[in-house]
């Protein structure tokens, strides 16, 4: 079988003292044959838009530097990120978020127990997309604490083992700085968080990311039983279910 890769990074912190009012794993898939032209394509965007920076390969896309609201008044900066998720949608990937809105929480979370509960949700229903189109899926992460990253991918190669996913078992973690994936990842996931929290500006992105999808949401069923989807929430009543 040919693999599927799910790009991801998290925006937000579980934490109630955090000024982030979700928390969000976000990214993309694609299969693993057509990652290298989405790389030289993300290059070719930075090269273009971003000219004055250097080369491509030497500098991080980061959210920050596109999406805040100063930053995203500038028309380029807006095309850049358009020209990213056209990118994604021309090589058949599929956009995927799992989004905490923090209050609709009605115990406090931490993220040791936010992230592996989000990942198991999120694989769970790109195993569907997998399963549909004849792939077997890998999850590709930023990596973080060393720590909370083992942890992740222990509760997520649990997961796999017991439902017998088409995934390979855990998370694999790469550098953003050095793999493009993660870099765009890092956008869907900002612009998934500032459009939960209310961000006016980032409505209709996170919109057109939702619509990036290899198959209509709904079009297949994940091994538990639900209806696919690649832009979920989870609220405390789905967390209760997921931890008895």
């Amino acid at each position: 079988m040919e693999a599927r890769i799910l790009y991801v990074d998290d925006s937000g912190k579980p934490d109630a003292a955090h000024s982030s009012g979700a928390v969000v794993i976000a990214g993309f898939t694609i299969d693993a044959e057509r990652y290298p032209t989405l790389s030289r394509r993300v290059l070719g965007a930075k090269g273009a838009f971003h000219p004055r920076r250097g080369a491509p390969q030497s500098w991080e896309i980061k959210s920050a530097d596109l999406v805040r609201p100063n930053p995203w008044k500038r028309a380029n900066n807006r095309k850049f990120v358009a020209e990213l998720r056209r990118i994604v949608q021309e090589l058949q990937g599929t956009m995927y978020s799992i989004t905490i809105t923090k209050n609709k929480m009605k115990h406090p979370m931490t993220l040791a127990a936010t992230m592996p509960l989000l990942l198991q949700v999120l694989v769970e229903h790109f195993d569907a997309e997998c399963r549909a189109l004849g792939r077997v899926g890998m999850v590709v992460s930023d990596w973080s604490n060393h720590q909370y990253d083992q942890h992740a991918s222990r509760c997520v190669a649990s997961f796999v083992a017991a439902s017998a996913l088409a995934m390979h078992p855990g998370v694999y973690y790469a550098s953003s700085h050095t793999t493009e994936g993660i870099q765009v990842a890092d956008v869907i996931a900002a612009v998934r968080r500032r459009a939960q929290e209310g961000d006016v500006n980032m409505q209709v992105i996170d919109g057109g990311f939702r619509r990036v999808a290899t198959m209509l949401a709904g079009a297949a069923a994940t091994v538990k039983g639900h209806q696919d989807s690649n832009w979920l929430t989870l609220f405390w009543r789905c967390l209760r279910e997921l931890i008895t």
